[in-house]
């Protein structure tokens, strides 16, 4: 029989465990906790699963707030009227979600551990989300709990491959032919290190995702999260033309799984077809093999939508010819 605990604070060695399994992403951090915390105005919740002896079995970071709060933060961004409601979220129903996770360390209690789980957030009252990671996507809860889950795919390349036999991997007529182009067209790439280049990946950011009709961070929340998450491995490059920053994107290295996060592409890159995004990640390629990284996750997309701007994305990463992923989205 296998208990729960759960801390507002994270154990010493929370972190060194994740270490110690292939599972163990930034989103599971003790800092990405303090970062969310910061940014969203969300608790942070420490699970861990115990086994009868007293080892720690499995962990999973998640984060509480109140249903409907982002719906509020669609609509009015997360400003003071946001701030203020989350001020008493603890009289509004629970909403708890997660991502890439659980992370199971003795995976011959698998079953006790998503049974002990899917009972805890039976219980929680309120609503939940949660996302299994890509590479146990044999994780699942049992029939009995009834919780709906959608499957969702990721593309990950695998760094362990030589360069040139991922290289060939990638489609020809694209990728291949499109770095070649930016290369010849004069795009350089440097990473972001400095407040100065942080925001010039924030302006460009901004303005993509304002196109995009997309939620607009604060360069304040962009600057806390660099401090918090780079000694984890979280940066990103920028690429250039002419001095003008065309294009970005930020990734996390921990635990030398990359995960892309942040892109953000100019008018400028558009019109006169520099194709920065591949020589970008082409570039990420390169440094993760430089550095030792094993997976490359080119993050989630929708296998099964119709919407054409979701089949983009979808052979705009399968491109790359990384191994198809599925794994689960679930929530009550």
């Amino acid at each position: 029989m296998i208990s729960l605990t759960m801390d507002d604070i994270a154990d010493p060695l929370w972190n060194k465990r994740l270490l110690s399994s292939q599972l163990g992403t930034i989103y599971q951090t003790k800092e990405y906790a303090k970062y969310l915390e910061l940014r969203l105005k969300i608790k942070p919740i420490f699970l861990k699963f115990i086994n009868e002896k007293g080892s720690i079995i499995g962990q999973l970071l998640l984060f509480q707030s109140f249903k409907g709060k982002a719906k509020i933060e669609n609509s009015f961004g997360r400003g003071i009227l946001s701030n203020n409601i989350s001020k008493i979220a603890k009289f509004l129903p629970k909403h708890i979600r997660w991502s890439h996770g659980p992370i199971i360390f003795e995976k011959s209690y698998e079953n006790e551990i998503t049974e002990r789980f899917g009972n805890w957030l039976k219980s929680i009252k309120g609503s939940f989300q949660g996302y299994s990671h890509p590479l146990d996507s044999q994780f699942d809860f049992p029939s009995q709990f009834n919780f709906n889950n959608e499957k969702t795919t990721t593309f990950i390349i695998d760094l362990k491959e030589d360069l040139e036999s991922i290289f060939k991997t990638t489609d020809k007529n694209s990728v291949q032919k499109n770095i070649k182009r930016s290369e010849e067209r004069g795009v350089s790439v440097t990473s972001i290190k400095s407040k100065q280049d942080l925001l010039t990946y924030y302006k460009m950011q901004k303005s993509y995702r304002e196109e995009n009709k997309l939620i607009s961070y604060q360069f304040d929340d962009i600057l806390k999260g660099f401090n918090l998450l780079s000694p984890l491995g979280y940066g990103g490059f920028i690429a250039w033309m002419d001095g003008i920053p065309v294009g970005s994107i930020s990734f996390s290295t921990f635990n030398g799984y990359i995960n892309e996060s942040g892109i953000a592409r100019t008018k400028l890159d558009a019109t006169k077809k520099l194709y920065s995004q591949d020589l970008l990640r082409w570039k990420i390629i390169e440094w993760g093999k430089e550095n030792n990284c094993n997976y490359y996750d080119l993050s989630g997309v929708k296998p099964d939508s119709k919407d054409p701007k979701d089949e983009g994305i979808y052979r705009n990463k399968k491109k790359w010819g990384g191994k198809q992923y599925d794994y689960w989205f679930f929530k009550n």
